[in-house]
C-alpha cells in the first residue's frame, strides 16, 4: 500500500512537470515567445531596403519621404505607428505627421496587424530587437 501511493504522487510529480514544461514551451495568442517579450518601441531603420530619410511614394503630383517612423507594439494586443512625412509638391514642401493605430496577434513570432481605420491587414515578425513589417509589398525593418 505505501509503495502505491509513493508510485501515485511520483506519476503525479512527473505529470505536472511535464505540464509545466509544455506551458513553458508555447505560446499564447497575444503573449511573448519562449520568455522574449515582443512589447515595445521600435525605430524605423530601413524601407524597402533604403535607410531614411527616403522616398515612400511618387505620382506626377507630390513626392512623400519618410522622415522617421516609431512602431509601438503594446502588451494588451494594440499598437500604434507614429511618423513623419515630408510630402513635396509643385507648390512647395510640409511636413506632416501621422499616427495609425490597431491591434495585432501574435503566433511564435509571427504578427498579424490589423489597421483601426481602414481595416487593413499586414503581416510582421519579430527577432531579437527586430521587427519587419511587410505592408502592400513594401518592406518596413525596425529596431529597439
Amino acid at each position: 500500500m505505501h509503495t502505491v501511493t509513493n508510485m501515485r504522487k511520483y506519476f503525479v510529480a512527473i505529470a505536472l512537470g511535464a505540464l509545466a514544461t509544455s506551458s513553458v514551451a508555447c505560446s499564447d495568442i497575444v503573449g511573448g515567445y519562449g520568455g522574449s517579450s515582443i512589447e515595445g518601441s521600435y525605430e524605423l531603420r530601413t524601407f524597402n531596403g533604403f535607410t531614411l530619410p527616403t522616398m515612400a511614394s511618387s505620382t506626377a503630383f507630390e513626392q512623400r519621404d519618410i522622415l522617421e517612423e516609431t512602431f509601438t507594439i503594446y502588451s494588451d494586443g494594440t499598437y500604434t505607428d507614429d511618423y513623419t512625412l515630408r510630402i513635396s509638391s509643385q507648390s512647395g514642401q510640409r511636413t506632416e505627421t501621422f499616427r495609425d493605430t490597431g491591434t495585432y496577434q501574435q503566433n511564435n513570432t509571427a504578427l498579424v496587424f490589423r489597421d483601426s481605420a481602414t481595416g487593413d491587414q499586414f503581416n510582421g515578425s519579430v527577432t531579437g530587437n527586430v521587427l519587419t513589417v511587410t505592408y502592400l509589398g513594401d518592406v518596413y525593418v525596425y529596431q529597439r
